[in-house]
Parts: structure tokens; sequence; C-alpha cells
């Protein structure tokens, strides 16, 4: 049997910092003031996270995360401007995380700008015992995504959260889950979704694969398939495999350790575009995010410059308005098995519609990204319709509240 835990909750005074979110909505005129003003901050450990958040993004990530190291071996506790309304009782949200650049966490701060919430984070540590005191807080929620390097925080959290004196949302024990071959084993049979087989494999194995191609009767991997290095992200040395000579290209292009292989689920529409859109489940509930249209069949919202074209703009404002009868109902009860097989309060899902419309699901993950920084003058349907997610996010939060 576990020994007890006992977490102390004391009350910090901490000076708020800006966050993501504030970053990116601040003018590029202004980058330079933040910069110099985050540099002469007289709370160091402010100081050094600042320049993390400042420096995100930018080409200089090792920088930022010298700097994170450089807070973290200060204090492990930050508070992020949430612009909660002035003299109202802000609920106190603390966010588990994890050292690393932006996709180690879920950014918080995009879900819940301008609600009454007062954000803290406190950084975990890999092999680090439990802390004995935490911040006073209302809710919890685990911001810390799937990854191997996050494997031994949530290993450590599944343990803690047992004992942990207040609400936590997202149970450390499922976002294990979220990981792209466990997924798939655990939600193959929903009736009704389709999902492409993700199988993890080594370097090693896929060299052996494919220096035998021409002698294997029974191919591992039927043509066409995709691969990607099981540790990247947003579509880095994600490609596709149509011929066996690509295949051994590829593998001496990409030197990674640990590869995902997939087969190749085609979902091009009869325009010859790819479209894939993003929504989460908000305890099982599904908020639409945004509709990306590209011709590359890697469909992101960036690289689909939606904002250059009016037709997909118009598409995407009629997909979100009318998001409930087009996909919401339809799938609700695929929705519902989902949140039945993999309880994460909060879940976002890379989906898209078969030529037969059916709903695929490329990936499910607890920490990606869903906000409307999309400049509004561009895109003014956006904030109405995203407030609902936020409002949802909110309501659930104080649903969780003891």
């Amino acid at each position: 049997m576990a020994p007890e835990m006992n977490f102390e909750l004391k009350h910090e005074p901490l000076v708020a910092i800006e966050s993501h979110v504030c970053i990116a909505r601040t003018p590029r005129a202004q980058a330079l003031e933040m910069l110099q003003d985050a540099s002469i901050d007289p709370d160091m450990a402010n100081r050094y996270m600042r320049l993390f958040y400042l420096f995100q993004g930018t080409q200089q990530d090792d920088f930022s995360l010298q700097m994170q190291a450089k807070a973290l071996s200060l204090r492990r506790t930050y508070r992020l401007q949430t612009h909660a309304h002035p003299g109202e009782r802000a609920l106190r949200l603390l966010a588990l995380c994890a050292p690393g650049d932006m996709r180690e966490n879920l950014p918080l701060d995009y879900l819940v700008e301008n609600q009454p919430i007062q954000l803290e984070l406190l950084y975990l540590l890999p092999g680090e015992p439990a802390p004995t005191q935490i911040p006073e807080h209302d809710v919890a929620i685990v911001a810390i995504g799937h990854s191997k390097s996050n494997a031994p925080i949530l290993e450590a959290l599944c343990e803690w959260a047992a004992h942990w004196p207040r609400p936590m949302l997202n149970t450390p024990t499922w976002i294990s889950f979220c990981e792209r071959e466990r997924a798939y084993q655990t939600l193959r049979d929903i009736p009704g979704l389709l999902m492409a087989q993700q199988e993890r494999h080594t370097r090693a194995r896929l060299l052996a694969m494919a220096h035998s191609w021409e002698v294997q009767s029974d191919k591992p991997l039927p043509l066409p398939f995709t691969l990607r290095p099981s540790e990247l992200h947003a579509g880095i040395g994600f490609e596709l495999i149509t011929r066996p000579e690509e295949f051994l290209h590829y593998l001496n292009e990409h030197h990674e350790e640990d590869f995902y292989a997939c087969p190749y689920l085609p979902y091009q529409s009869d325009d010859q575009q790819y479209r894939k859109f993003r929504l989460c489940l908000i305890q099982g509930r599904p908020f639409v995010s945004h509709l990306a249209i590209s011709a590359h069949w890697v469909v992101h919202y960036k690289s689909a410059q939606m904002e250059f074209n009016e037709d997909k703009k118009r598409e995407e404002q009629r997909f979100m308005e009318d998001f409930e009868d087009l996909i919401a109902k339809p799938f609700a009860s695929i929705f519902e098995a989902i949140y039945r097989l993999i309880p994460l309060d909060y879940l976002v899902l890379d989906c898209a519609l078969s030529a037969k419309g059916g709903l695929i699901v490329f990936e499910i993950d607890n920490s990606a990204w869903v906000h409307d920084t999309d400049a509004e003058e561009l895109f003014p349907y956006k904030k109405a319709i995203m407030k609902k997610t936020f409002d949802a996010f909110y309501q659930m939060l104080i649903n969780s509240k003891p």
C-alpha cells in the first residue's frame, strides 16, 4: 500500500508575468519595450521565465530553454496574466507543467484569457520527489502532454493524484493513452470511427524492412504509408512513402531512433483539396476550433494560408457556424465513446471526413493549441464561436470546484 502523502497548501505572493497569449496579442512595435522590461525585472525567477516566453518561437529555442532552466532553478511556481475582471472573485487554477518548449504543456492561457481566473503554474521535474508545498488553488489540471521526456513526471503524478488536496482535471493515468499507437488500439473498435493503424518501429527495424523489401512476399508496410519521427510534431519529418526507393531514402535523411508508420488514409475531396478540422472535447462534448483547407495532404492551418483566400474563409465560417448539425450531433456517439474509453476532461482531436462522410480521427492530444488569436479583421466570425469553447472550459472548472 502506497504511503500517505501530505501536500501543504501555501499562498505565495507572485507577480503575474506575460503569457504566450499576451505576447501574441502585443503589437510588434512594442516587442522591444517588452524585452527591455523583462530584462530588468528585479524578480530574477520572473525575469528568466519572461525571457523564456518572449524567445519561444523565435528561432532561438536553445536560449529560451536556458532561460527557463535558470528560472526553475530559482522557483517552480509562476503566475500568468489572464486579464481577470477587476473586483471579481477569481477561480484559482493550478496548472501542473513539465519543463520544455511550448509543445510540452497545454497552453492554458489561451483557454482562460479574459475569464475571472487566476492561473498559476507549478513545474515538476523528472526524478524529483513530490513537492511538500504547493500553491493554494481551487482546481488543478495536468497540463503536461504525452512525450518520452514527460513520462517519468506523469508516472509520478499518477501516484500523487490520489492524495492531491484539490480536484484534479485530466487525471495523469489517462494521458499516456494519447500516444499514437495506444490511442489507435484503444479507440479502433468504436462504431463509425475511422483511424489508420499507428505502429511504432525502431530505426533498425525499418532499415531491415527497407533493405529486404524486394524479397518480402508479405510486405509488413503495404504502400502507400506514412512515416514520422515519434517525438516530432507539427508535420516535421512527416512524409508519404509511395515507392520502395522512397522508403530507404527517407531513412537516409532522417536519423531519429523511433518512428511511427501508418497506412495512408485518403481524405481528398472531389475538388482535390484536403480538409482537416480541429475540435476539443470538454468532458466528451465537442467544440470546433478551425477548419483548414489545403492542396497538400499534410494540412496545417498556418501553411494552408486561409487568410489569403476568401472562398476558404467563407467555407470555414459555414463549417464553424453549422458545426453542431454537421459534426457534433451526427457523431455524438463517437465522441461519447472516446470520452468513455479515454476519460480526459480536456482533449483535442484532429479530424477529417472520409469520401463517404465518415469521421476520421488522425490523432488525439491533451496539450494541443486551441485559440482565437487570428486577426479579427481577417476572421470576424471566429471570436463568437470560440467563446463557446472558452465558456464551456470555464464552466467545467466552476463545476469541478469543491
